[in-house]
């Protein structure tokens, strides 16, 4: 093993390091035996025999008048990297509020229940221009607030001008008030291929503010709001995948 690789590691320069393996090979020594040991210039080994001092790893005796210095236990070592781990544990809170700050972490809310998930579909007022919904069924409108709300919902939505785009499954749907498509409604509906229907359990609303709505079954009656550009970018992706292969809603449809 590399002693003189392995000091250095622990935070001594290449000075230091060479220093301190000279004292401990000559014992106990006067600096110019040690200088010339550690092949470093008299007039600056104080620098260096200085800081090994206060590491601990050399001790020093005046003998005569003489400054004599002396290795000290190599055990020390061990307790120099204790100390500089000890160190970064008890910074180690500071690093992570920095991390924390500069690490965009996507942040999810969960709703159970009907009148919590009412705040999951009015998400859909907060958009800017559109909102994409893929919806299995009427089977999902008492578990997500009823009839009325999303009435209320589609109403409040036309009158800030907010488009919608659905993907619905004809087999397993039937028109409500808030449902028909057309410009009219500011909506335009598509059906999902037909192999798709008995499928999807679970309804998804994408919104145009980076966050990602996911809407459980009746039985489970459970909401989640995803807050992620990145992932709400690659579902509006999938939404396009399927929105093409999706067939074209008559007006008044839906």
């Amino acid at each position: 093993m590399d002693k003189e690789f392995l000091l250095k590691d622990i935070g001594l320069n290449e000075k230091e390091a060479k220093t301190y393996l000279a004292v401990l090979e000559l014992g106990q020594s006067t600096i110019k035996p040690i200088a010339l040991r550690a092949g470093v210039k008299r007039t600056s080994i104080y620098n260096f025999i200085d800081r090994l001092v206060e590491l601990g790893l050399i001790g020093k005796v005046v003998l005569n008048g003489r400054t004599h210095y002396k290795a000290l236990s190599p055990e020390n070592l061990v307790e120099i990297e204790k100390d500089r781990v000890r160190m970064v544990e008890a910074a180690l809170p500071e690093f992570l509020s920095i991390y924390n700050d500069k690490v965009h972490k996507p942040k999810v809310s969960y709703f159970e229940g009907p009148n919590q998930i009412k705040s999951l579909g009015r998400e859909a007022l907060l958009c800017k221009e559109e909102v994409l919904y893929l919806w299995p069924g009427p089977e999902l409108t008492p578990a997500t607030g009823g009839e009325n709300f999303w009435n209320d919902i589609s109403q409040e939505r036309r009158e800030k001008r907010i488009f919608v785009r659905l993907i619905r499954f004809h087999g397993k749907d039937k028109l409500w008030d808030y449902s028909a498509s057309g410009l009219e409604y500011l909506r335009e509906t598509r059906w999902a291929p037909k192999n798709m229907q008995n499928v999807v359990d679970t309804g998804v609303a994408i919104y145009d503010t980076g966050k990602v709505g996911i809407f459980g079954s009746r039985d489970e009656a459970f909401g989640i709001l995803i807050e992620s550009q990145s992932y709400a970018k690659t579902m509006k992706l999938l939404f396009e995948l399927l929105w093409d292969k999706s067939t074209p809603a008559k007006p008044g449809e839906g």
